[in-house]
């Protein structure tokens, strides 16, 4: 599931955060169930996987995928992924300081990323592939023509469907039960945020955190008026298709504009508040949600907390 502040970010108006990244620092763990005054029991969403949950599912996950090739005959590698600091990323705002000094915005990550994605064994061997071997290779990956194709109606509106069949589809069952299942409780998780964010958006608590940290960047001297419009800036200029190559001057420079700017975002979100704001509405907005949503949600955690049990077999981590 794509954290649901990251999911925030792309619905406020930025993409800047990387593959699975985090909006913020992790939120304290939401109790499953809150007790309130009247003895009742005031529901509220569940705590999310955090990023080193994720890449040892992630890695689980490669690990079942390449057993199973290997039952067929077929070469598979596992591939490195970015680091668990690496990839926590950046969302609708930065408050991390010390990710920013040493990060930026996640600039030369990109370029990090594109590297590994060139070195993939696989899609190298995939791409000497032709014909019947080709069709053989990816018909055991993710399952042929036959392969029953899984729909889900999300809340934010529309169908996603996919099939999830072959050696992927292996894997996801023996790492989260019933593919069935789980790809209708994640897909659901993950397109939570479009019912909440508009509200979001407009909360007069959300709106004055974000005058505030315009007005500290200002005072910096970047006159952004949100943090949307800092990372676009950022990302024009760092982008892997902006014309410089890793490790030239021009890189440099740009990738040293890039620190100074997401420094100062993430100090201003510090000294604004708008980074606990941000993760304090995220959650009350989230806990609003309809039951038959937080339902959605109380599966999705209890599938992904057994998934991590298995996780650690497979991988052998420890606990």
């Amino acid at each position: 599931m794509r954290h649901a502040l990251t999911a925030l970010a792309l619905a406020l108006g930025t993409a800047t955060a990387l593959t699975g990244g985090l909006l913020l620092s992790c939120a304290p763990p939401n109790d499953p169930g809150e007790a309130t005054a009247g003895g009742g029991e005031k529901r509220s969403a569940p705590a999310e996987s955090n990023a080193s949950e994720r890449a040892l599912l992630d890695r689980a996950d490669q690990l079942l995928v390449q057993r199973c090739m290997s039952r067929r005959g077929i070469p598979y590698w596992t591939v490195p992924r970015l680091s668990e600091e690496e990839s926590r990323g950046v969302g609708y705002v930065l408050d991390d300081v010390a990710w920013a000094r040493e990060y930026g915005y996640g600039g030369r990550l990109r370029y990090k990323e594109l590297a590994a994605k060139r070195a993939d064994l696989n899609l190298i061997h995939r791409g000497k592939l032709t014909g019947q071997r080709l069709t053989e290779y990816t018909d055991a990956l993710y399952g042929g023509p036959d392969t029953p194709v899984l729909s889900v109606n999300v809340p934010s509106g529309g169908t996603i469907s996919s099939r999830l069949g072959g050696c992927h589809g292996t894997a996801l069952e023996e790492l989260y039960g019933d593919r069935a299942t789980w790809f209708r409780v994640d897909k659901i998780a993950a397109n939570l945020t479009p019912l909440y964010a508009a509200e979001l958006r407009s909360d007069p608590r959300f709106r004055s955190a974000v005058t505030a940290w315009s007005r500290c960047m200002r005072s910096a001297g970047h006159p952004y008026p949100d943090p949307a419009a800092a990372h676009g800036a950022a990302a024009k200029a760092t982008a892997p298709d902006a014309g410089t190559t890793p490790g030239s001057s021009d890189e440099r420079r740009a990738f040293a504009a890039e620190v100074r700017l997401a420094v100062a975002e993430a100090t201003c979100a510090v000294n604004s508040g708008l980074g606990k704001t941000g993760r304090a509405l995220e959650t009350e907005y989230r806990n609003k949600l309809d039951g038959v949503y937080l339902d959605a949600l109380a599966e999705h955690a209890g599938i992904e907390r057994r998934a991590l049990a298995r996780a650690r077999d497979i991988t052998g981590a420890r606990p």
